[in-house]
Parts: C-alpha cells; structure tokens; sequence
C-alpha cells in the first residue's frame, strides 16, 4: 500500500472515531417534562422506541444542568415502557429524576451530582435504577409510597442519605455500593418486606434505620457493613454473629466478611 493510500486510510479511521465518541458523549438540553403517554417526542430527549416492554422509548446521551428548573427530568402518570439512559444531571432544587404515578420505567448508567434528591419515585412501581452513580446530593434515591421497584447495582458517595424510604414495601435494594454518607439506608413510616441483600455499607456515620420489618439477608448472604466485624469460625465469608440494624429485632443474620464492591484490607506487615 502506497503512502497516499496509508494516509487517506488513517484520516477516516480518525474521523470515524471521532464520530462514535461524539454520539456517546452527553450533549446538553433543556429539562425535560413527560406528563401522559403522548409525550414521549424528540422534543422531550425521546430517541427511539415504540414504548412497548420488547421495544421501550429511550432517552439517552443528555447532560442537563438543572440551574433554577425544579427537576432535571420530570415523568408523571405514564405506563408506557422507557429506559433513561447516560444521563448526567446536576443542580436540580427538587430531584434530578422525579417519577411519579409511574410504571415500566428503568433508569441505567446515569449520573447525579449536587442535586437536592438524585432520583424520586413517588406513588410508583414496577421501576428499575442500576448501575447509577449518586455524589453529594441530599438525598441520593427517595421512595414515598413506592412499592415493587428494584434499585441495583449503584454507587452512592458523599450525600447526606444514600437510600431513604418512606411508606414504601416490596422494594429490592441489592449489589450497591453505599459509602462515606451520613446515613446509608433510612426505611421509614412503616416501610416494611423490603429486600437488602448483598450491599456494601462503608464508612458512613449511620449505616441502616428500619422502623418495620424488612429483609437484611436472604438465609445464605447478607451485606457488607465496614464497622462490623466478629468471628468467622468456619471460614465461609460469612460473620457468625448477626449485624444488629435495629433494637426492635430486625438484623442482617448473614453479614460478609468482604465484597466484591468494596476495597481489600491492607496487607500485613512486618515491623522492622
């Protein structure tokens, strides 16, 4: 292949590049608010979708700065599926996401900094948060009458509560990462079967409140807890001693040793 060719080549492999990092990168818009089935448009961020559960509305690749505006994204009586995908939002007054009255939405890969609440689900079910990131908001998820909704597999740093329920049930809260915040889990006004299994609590202040019965184990593993640690007689991972959440009884009979989400102990050493 002779230099031109060589050189030609490289220049559209550049570009071609430049192309995917362009459509992967967050672009900015305005705060987006979707009050019935009907406006889920490209005016409101809506990528594609037909808003089935096979093929949901997608709203994705959007950075909104919130500045004076209540939310950064507001949904509210809908039952069509949808999927919020690598958004960032940041400096909403109200909540960066705000779902209420909804279904069959999931919120994936998105990322919320400084706001007063990172995500709200409020009289809703049916709804998925993953794989998410939560810095340095009040509150970085908030339940009000929120039931059946999964909250999986986030990372929480540096808000004031990391996970707060009130009148909430049936919640699955499992394989997050819940750390350096004044309070971890809050469950509130009879919030009760909700399922906390498999999470690393580290170094926050308060780690879990529960007023109600809920699940902290599920027979065979429970979580992590940083400011915990007892015996492990047996050597399976698992403390032989419960971690006690609240005096009233609730407690995790299974707590880890170690997770996979939070960081090894140092390695010994010897003093000179």
């Amino acid at each position: 292949m002779n230099r031109g060719a060589i050189i030609s080549c490289t220049v559209i492999l550049l570009a071609l590049i430049g192309l995917v990092a362009t459509a992967t990168e967050p672009a900015a818009h305005r705060a987006i608010v979707i009050t019935n089935d009907y406006e889920f448009t490209p005016d409101n961020g809506v990528c594609s979708g037909q808003g089935t559960t096979e093929d949901p509305y997608i709203i994705e690749n959007w950075r909104i700065d919130a500045g004076l505006d209540d939310y950064g994204i507001r949904i509210h009586g809908t039952t069509r599926a949808f999927i919020i995908r690598n958004v960032e939002i940041s400096g909403a007054a109200k909540a960066g996401i705000y779902l209420s009255y909804v279904k069959n939405g999931t919120i994936e890969d998105c990322a919320f900094e400084a706001n007063w609440i990172g995500v709200v689900l409020s009289f809703s079910s049916l709804n998925r948060i993953s794989d998410c990131t939560f810095e340095e908001n009040v509150d970085g998820i908030h339940l009000y009458f929120a039931h059946d909704n999964q909250i999986l597999g986030n990372t929480f740093g540096r808000n004031d509560t990391a996970i707060w329920l009130d009148a909430s049930d049936g919640n699955e809260i499992t394989d997050n990462l819940i750390a350096k915040s004044h309070m971890g889990t809050y469950l509130n006004l009879g919030s009760e079967g909700n399922k906390i299994v498999d999470n690393a609590f580290l170094d926050n202040y308060h780690n879990a409140h529960s007023d109600s019965p809920n699940m902290w184990d599920n027979g065979s593993v429970g979580n992590y807890w940083s400011d915990y640690e007892a015996i492990d007689a047996d050597g399976d991972g698992i403390w032989d001693s419960p971690y006690q959440i609240t005096s009233e009884g609730d407690r995790d009979n299974r707590p880890l040793v170690t997770h996979p989400r939070a960081p090894a102990p140092p390695a010994p050493t010897c003093d000179n």
